[in-house]
Order: structure tokens, then sequence, then C-alpha cells
């Protein structure tokens, strides 16, 4: 009987340097999936931003043309943030342009709850059908390719959403 003797000193230690290599590729393959993971957190709060702009733009449109008699006579017309105090229309009647600012009070701490450095502009043209257009500005922060040093250095990116609405003159048609 012939045996054959192998010498350990040639493969002493290569399954140890498996296991590293295996290590090291599974270390990598997790890093790659939270850094995916980030940029779908953001891409996901971008999008909720944007959503709640879309809700914010159409909810002031509605209130707009459900008061018709001030909107007629482009009491809605705002920049915002304003410092003004709008009054409070829920304990007292109000007429229809004091409910215009109470309107556009809500509309401003709406925006500032829900959208991060947000500003709005309502503007009013036509001569009867009237058109309001609300313009939503916000700015976010951005994702960059390249990281920044820090937190304090991160990037903002501006988003704006822009809506439109016909307002026809009600009593005129009655």
């Amino acid at each position: 009987m012939k045996t054959t003797i192998t010498p350990r000193g040639r493969s002493a230690g290569f399954t140890l340097i498996e296991v590293l290599i295996t290590m090291f590729v599974i270390a990598i393959a997790l890093l790659g999936t939270a850094a995916l993971q980030a940029y779908a957190m953001k891409i996901n709060q971008g999008g909720q931003f944007r959503g709640q702009a879309v809700l914010l733009g159409v909810d002031l449109l509605e209130r707009i043309e459900a008061n018709n008699p001030a909107a007629i006579k482009g009491q809605y017309v705002a920049v915002l943030p304003d410092t003004a105090k709008a009054p409070d229309c829920i304990s007292s009647p109000c007429s229809a342009d004091q409910m215009a600012a109470y309107d556009l009070g809500e509309f401003q701490e709406a925006l500032q709850q829900q959208l991060p450095d947000t500003s709005a502009t309502i503007t009013f043209t036509g001569a009867g059908p009237y058109t309001y257009t609300v313009q939503i500005s916000w700015r976010e922060r951005a994702y960059r390719a390249k990281s920044t040093k820090s937190a304090s250095d991160a990037q903002t990116e501006a988003f704006s959403y822009t809506v439109s609405r016909t307002i026809y003159d009600m009593a005129a048609s009655i």
C-alpha cells in the first residue's frame, strides 16, 4: 500500500483567507444596501413634500372658489409668509373679506407645518372670468453623489408647485 503525504505548510491558513475575503464582500454589499436605503428614504420624503404641496394648493383653490364674493374682488392675492394676524372666523361670524384673510392664515399655517422653508404667492388676473394662480415654493435637502464633510455642509434644492383655477362670478350667473 502506497500512501501519499501532502505537506501542510502550503495550505495552512487558506480557509482563513477565504473567510476574510467573504466577509469583505459581504461588508461591501451591506454598505451598498445601506446607501440605497438612505437614497430611497430621501426620494420618498421628496415625494411626500410634493404631495403635500399639491394638497395644500388645491385646498386653497377650493376655499377661494367657495368664497366667491371675496374671490372676484381679488381678496386672496398674497405673498406668504405674512405677519398679518388673521381674524378668528370659528368663534364669530366673518364677512367674505375677513373669511379670505382667515383662509390665507390657515393656508400659511399649514404650509409652515408641512413643508420645509416654504413660501407661497397667490396671484389674480382677468376681468371675469378670473384666474387665481397659487405657486408654492420650498427647499429640501439635496442628495449629492459626493459626500459632504458634515451635516451642516448639506446643500438644499428649491422646488415649486404651481396650480391655477378659473373663478366665475356666481352673482352674475343668477
